[in-house]
């Protein structure tokens, strides 16, 4: 696993379909959002959070994942941290397993591409290099808060995806 490799939990949004903060729907004896770090930790990676009371806050609020990925890149340039890749998952996947993830950073790794599972963009492995840096900075300049929620897609992104 790379050093620099950070897991990011994606626990923003509103909730709005659930009713109630879905970071705080318990798993069995723990949180969602606690259920997602020791996921994240049992790969040996650093964990950040996206959103939610403790996260990284959104540089634009209520516009989906790509801009609360967008934000946890951002903080980690802020603050010095080596970002080479990101293994992204939604607070919000109680049957997620350490060995699904793994796959997804290996394959990651061994392609130096964004990887996820077909049809299903999140979990994703996505690695922070320029090209990623320069299209989400301009995605952002351009667009920033009147891009409608739903108008920024992980799709758009050069992603290759794997057979479940």
């Amino acid at each position: 696993m790379m050093a620099s490799c950070y897991g990011v939990i994606l626990a923003g949004g509103l909730s709005s379909r659930m009713g109630e903060d879905k970071a705080q729907l318990r798993r069995n004896e723990q949180t969602m959002l606690e259920f997602s770090q020791m996921l994240l930790s049992s790969l040996g990676l650093d964990v950040l959070i996206s959103g939610g009371d403790a996260g990284v806050p959104d540089l634009y609020p209520q516009l989906g994942p790509l801009a609360g990925i967008y934000s946890v890149i951002r903080h980690g340039q802020d603050t010095g941290l080596n970002l080479n890749a990101l293994l992204i998952i939604p607070v919000d996947m109680p049957f997620l397993t350490s060995q699904l993830l793994q796959t997804l950073v290996d394959v990651g790794e061994e392609t130096a591409k964004a990887t996820y599972y077909q049809d299903c963009y999140l979990p994703l492995y996505l690695p922070i290099n320029n090209d990623v840096r320069n299209y989400l900075d301009q995605l952002f300049a351009k667009n920033g808060n009147e891009v409608a929620q739903g108008q920024l897609s992980l799709k758009e992104l050069p992603l290759k995806n794997l057979p479940l």
